[in-house]
């Protein structure tokens, strides 16, 4: 049966029975299925791996297993044109045929005429195996939506396609776009369609054989047709050919077209120049005449150096164009003579433009150093073609290399193996260390050196070193890049991975499937890089603990997320708390619901608060630089635009709002349109975040009466009416009497206007701010605000900041105000006594010759004791003065002069008000029993400063315990073990027992009456305090 299948029919009833005989007979062909035995054929695993010799093996089945539809099934999943030899049912039936053409297109030929009719059999049919289309019903293959499947995958589908879709434009240019030759089955019509031809002749210029002659003669459309293809020319009509205006044309933009010119124009010097001009290897297909045209030439070889080798041989050895030539392409230089060749001057200027020229040059050429040197400067490469012993010439191959470090590959073993030359190299050309020896390649500083200005340098590593745990750490700080040349095991180590994708998260490209699924890691990538969480696990970004902790650290990292993550209101509001822009990424339905949005919006107002609050930015941009700089920027760019209008109705560049408010936006921003729309919510909004107007429905910020709602509540949330309303100069007046802030949104015209002006400051003080430059300069309308709030000293003009009457007004407001007066005001001896007796702290900012008046520093430290430390030297040595500031605050005691600090009655007089400003007395005075005795009565702590004598006063403990019972900490060691001390203690601070003597904490007794102090302690604290709060104590 291995020679001659037929045999099987001969065999023994057992032999036909065996499954590996039978099975020998059918890798010989499928037929042999008809003789082996009834139960071979009625079994389903052998028929199917029979199937897989030969699919004819299927039609000798028994009926058994044909009827079977699993079995049908598993046939044309093995063999789909195993079709053809099922019963008629199996193909009628959708499953079976849609199952064989999946695998094989042309299965569809066998299925019932009514599945060939079925679009989606067709479809999938198609789509394994375009040219099946032909199997399709007629009326499927005048469907353009099948026709047009199955011409975009295979053009010579159109072939099958009917006639009225071959005369579609749309299906005929998808599927020449693929293979112009598919034009042959397009109609008449579009033969000659000028879109469909130029695509058709863009793969292929021989497709216009197929077209007609009449249509090859269009001159338009034949130029057209060219400029695609130049080969065209070859196929344009004979009167085209032979007409020079055309040919001109032609080859003034695709030279290479002069090959299908007509011979005359070969010769023609105006045709063959404008043909090398535009392409300069067009010379091949000129006149010998024309090769011999020096002009011409010199032309051709400007534009391609290669095109010399199809000019005459004399001109091939003229000296000015074989240069030009060579300029372009050093190989041009072979096309010249020997003696051109072995001339050194004219083989210095050939090397000088282009270095590659030396590998044509003569052998005694190739070793002078001079030629040499002079081509690798030109281009480095050239060290290829120098005589060996340049290329172990250490300052020819270091001036290649310095050019280009791959050089180095043509220099002899002997140089690469020079350590002290290969660094010098390497600092230059980092990618020079692939040529270098082991030794240096397994030097850590030379390969980080190399790895901190390229990457791939640690590729040329030794294996040593990549696999060096703590050089790769090294390596990582130095460019994190190169982790993409990591050793696979080192990829695997934890820190490593870590130390990776903190300094680039989306290295965890290159982290096993495991670490990606290692939270710390992903965690420390999306902090690096938000979009890193795609490279993460599907489990962990569907974790939602993980998630929240990511958001925390990159809330950008939501962007990423699953899809049911952002679908879920518990994990979005979660989210929202950590971060309010986490409404960004939230699903449409959560932008809709008002408790999402509005918790999202409080939560970017408490962000910013809270950022202000650590001295980052500013929430409404009060007390901010930037603010008055912004503003001011604002007018000069309004008045260069003429408007202040942008195509949204923004009144005002977004980037005005944006440095307004400190770089943040309103939550509102990422709400839905049916909540911007909705007047209510807006209004809630704007309560808490007045940006927020800004970002509502336009119809409600051009409503007035909306806008002054809005204002009513926040009056910065003017800023977000539209232009309309915010350039109604009576509607902006009626405004910012209401809150004088309003005064930042209106239009630049309105905020030089000095009614206006003047409204809103009588307003609030520090509408000031949002004035212009000359309402700042203005006298009436500062002096109003600084006489409601003295702060808006800070945002007048340099002149009124130097007036009296101005700069008075402020300071008696608030009379810190003197930090922004000018020079000469803080010099002023009454404007500073009328800050320092509003605020003694405004002494810090007065002239230096004022902190000498002893008049004002008494009348700063009566009202602030702190004041002293900005007095001059000579008060803060004043006995009366310093009397003055420690008995307004004891600590102030710290700035009088080292005299006066050993004064007993002063330092009584401090320790009176503060027993810490012990700290500030001298050793002697620490050491006095009345000074110590009142400091310990006013603050039992201060016990601290006392001297160790004092401190091992049992009366002077006592006295410092019942004051504070924390002060048991400094008393004498041999009191620790006085119980009377420890019980007083032990009254005001419960962990009392803690600083006793080891002998009385094992003092059952004392230990018992401890607690039963603490109990009364604590029993007499509970009642005054509900029960819950007495309990809490207690515990």
């Amino acid at each position: 049966v291995r020679s001659d299948w037929k045999a099987l029919e001969f065999a023994s009833a057992d032999l036909k029975a065996d499954s590996n005989f039978v099975m020998a007979a059918l890798r010989l062909d499928g037929d042999a299925m008809q003789f082996a035995a009834s139960a071979l054929r009625s079994d389903p695993t052998f028929a199917l791996n029979a199937l897989k010799l030969d699919s004819a093996a299927l039609r000798w089945c028994t009926g058994v297993l044909l009827e079977n539809k699993q079995f049908a099934l598993d046939a044309v999943a093995i063999s789909p044109l195993s079709l053809e030899h099922l019963p008629p049912q199996f193909k009628s039936d959708r499953d079976v045929v849609l199952t064989a053409v999946r695998i094989n297109g042309f299965a569809l030929q066998y299925a019932s005429s009514h599945l060939r009719e079925d679009p989606e059999v067709v479809l999938e049919a198609i789509e394994r195996t375009p040219d099946s289309l032909g199997f399709a019903s007629a009326g499927l293959r005048a469907c353009r939506q099948i026709v047009m499947r199955a011409v975009s995958s295979s053009p010579s589908a159109l072939e099958l396609a009917s006639t009225g879709l071959k005369d579609d434009k749309e299906v005929v240019l998808s599927a020449v776009r693929h293979c112009g030759f598919a034009l042959k089955f397009a109609s008449s019509r579009l033969k000659g369609d000028a879109d469909v031809m130029q695509l058709a002749v863009k793969t292929n210029a021989s497709v216009l054989k197929y077209v007609d002659l009449t249509v090859r003669e269009d001159k338009d459309l034949m130029r057209a047709l060219i400029s695609t293809n130049p080969a065209a020319m070859a196929y344009a009509g004979r009167s085209l050919r032979c007409d020079r205006q055309f040919t001109l044309q032609i080859v003034r933009v695709n030279g290479e077209a002069l090959k299908a010119a007509d011979d005359a124009f070969r010769n023609d010097p105006e045709v063959v120049f404008a043909a090398v001009s535009q392409f300069g290897g067009a010379l091949e297909f000129a006149s010998d005449t024309l090769k011999n045209d020096r002009e011409v030439v010199m032309r051709a070889v400007s534009r391609q150096g290669a095109a010399l080798v199809h000019a005459s041989l004399s001109l091939r050895n003229d000296r000015t164009i074989l240069l030009e030539a060579i300029a372009q392409d050093g190989s041009a230089l072979a096309y010249g003579s020997e003696e051109l060749r072995r001339d050194r001057d004219f083989v210095m200027s050939a090397v000088g433009v282009n270095g590659l020229a030396l590998q044509y040059v003569t052998p005694e050429l190739k070793v002078d150093k001079q030629v040499v040197l002079r081509a690798v400067r030109s281009k480095a490469t050239a060290l290829e073609h120098a005589d060996s012993r340049l290329k172990r010439d250490r300052e020819t191959v270091l001036a290649a290399v310095l050019l280009d470090g791959q050089a180095l590959a043509y220099a002899l073993e002997s140089v690469r193996n020079d350590d002290i030359f290969m660094i010098s190299a390497i600092a230059k050309q980092p990618c020079v260390l692939q040529f270098a020896g082991e030794r240096l390649r397994n030097n850590a500083e030379v390969v980080l050196g190399a790895i901190k200005s390229d990457k791939n340098a640690l590729q040329w590593a030794t294996q040593n070193l990549r696999n060096d745990r703590d050089f790769i750490l090294r390596v990582l700080r130095t460019n994190s890049e190169a982790f993409e040349h990591v050793s696979e095991a080192l990829r695997e180590d934890r820190s490593v991975a870590l130390g990776a994708v903190r300094t680039n998260g989306m290295l965890l490209e290159y982290l096993s499937p495991k670490l990606r699924e290692d939270q710390d890691i992903v965690l420390a990538a999306v902090t690096s890089k938000a979009r890193a969480l795609e490279l993460a696990s599907p489990e962990l970004r569907r974790n939602r603990d993980f998630l929240l902790a990511a958001s925390k650290r990159n809330v950008e990292a939501l962007r990423y997320a699953h899809e049911s993550l952002l679908s879920n209101k518990g994990f979005v509001i979660a989210a929202l708390e950590l971060n309010g822009n986490a409404l960004l990424f939230a699903s449409s339905a959560l932008r809709k619901d008002r408790e999402v949005v509005m918790l999202a919006i409080r939560s970017v107002v408490d962000a910013a608060a809270a950022q202000e609050e650590d001295g980052h930015a500013s929430f409404c941009g009060i007390f901010q630089d930037t603010l008055v700089a912004s503003l001011a920027a604002h007018s000069n760019s309004t008045r260069l635009s003429g408007s202040a209008t942008s195509s949204n109705g923004n009144n005002g560049s977004y980037s005005f709002i944006n440095r307004l408010f400190g770089g943040r936006t309103s939550a509102l921003a990422a709400a839905s349109e049916e909540l911007r729309l909705d007047a209510n919510f807006v209004l809630q909004a704007v309560e808490i975040d007045p940006l927020a107007l800004y970002f509502a429905d336009i119809s409600l910020r051009e409503d007035m009466n909306f806008v002054k709602r809005c204002v009513q509540k926040n009056g910065l949330s003017f800023i977000g009416a539209a232009p309309k309303v915010t350039g109604q100069r009576s509607f902006v007046l009626s405004i910012v009497k209401i809150d004088g802030r309003a005064l930042a949104g209106a239009a630049e015209p309105l905020r030089g206007d000095k009614e206006i002006a003047l409204a809103a400051v009588q307003a609030r003080g520090d509408a000031l701010i949002y004035c212009t430059e000359q309402m700042r300069n203005n006298m009436e309308v500062v002096l109003a605000a600084v006489r409601i709030w003295g702060p808006a000293l800070r945002f007048a003009s340099d002149a009124l900041r130097g007036h009296r009457e101005v700069v008075m007004a402020a300071v008696s407001t608030w009379g810190l105000a003197l930090q922004h007066a000018a020079d000469p005001m803080r010099a002023d001896r009454e404007v500073v006594l009328a800050a320092v007796t509003n605020d003694g702290l405004a002494l810090l900012h007065a002239a230096p010759r004022l902190t000498d008046d002893k008049e004002l520093v008494l009348a700063a430290v009566n009202l602030w004791g702190a004041a002293l430390e900005y007095a001059s030297k000579r008060l803060r040595s004043d006995r009366h003065v310093v009397l003055a500031a420690v008995r307004r605050w004891g600590i102030s005691l710290q700035f009088a002069d080292d005299s006066l600090r050993g004064d007993k009655e002063i330092v009584l007089a401090a320790l009176r008000t503060d027993g810490l400003s012990l700290s500030y007395a001298t050793k002697d005075l620490k050491a006095d029993r009345e000074v110590v005795l009142t400091a310990v009565r006013t603050c039992g702590s201060s016990l601290a400063h006392a001297a160790q004598s004092l401190r091992d006063d049992k009366e002077i403990a006592l006295a410092a315990v019942r004051a504070r019972g924390q002060a048991l900490r400094y008393v004498g060691r041999h009191l620790l073990s006085d119980r009377e001390v420890v019980l007083a203690a032990a009254q005001t601070w419960g962990s009392a027992l803690t600083c006793a003597s080891e002998e009385l904490k094992r003092d059952e007794d004392f230990v018992r009456k401890i607690l039963q102090t603490r109990s009364t302690a604590v029993s007499s604290a509970a009642a005054s305090q509900p029960l819950s709060q007495a309990e809490g104590s207690w515990r």
